[in-house]
């Protein structure tokens, strides 16, 4: 991912979300944002449960505040959501303003 990133747009800083500061990716990034490796709550402790949701959660507060950021607006979504569902909701929302 960093050399497909360094290769498109190398100038666009790496952020990771980990729970392991010392894992290799953390280490190539930027920065990273450490979760805290909380307890999975799978009681087989055989599938990602809690680690997942906590990805989640960042990675949302970091896709909506960097939206914000940049104005990233419908007509923006639209071309990257061409077909489906979201394509055309995206699109008629563009259309309107």
């Amino acid at each position: 991912m960093i050399d497909l990133k360094d290769n498109l747009y190398p100038s666009i800083p790496v952020i990771v979300i980990t729970g392991n500061p010392n894992s290799p990716l953390a280490q190539k990034a930027d920065c990273f944002i450490l979760t805290g490796a909380p307890a999975e709550v799978c009681p087989l402790g055989l599938t990602p449960t809690t680690s997942t949701t906590v990805f989640t959660v960042i990675g949302d507060a970091l896709v909506v505040m960097m939206m914000g950021k940049i104005g990233f607006n419908a007509g923006d979504y639209a071309k990257r959501h061409h077909g489906g569902y979201l394509g055309a909701k995206s699109r008629e929302k563009s259309e309107k303003g």
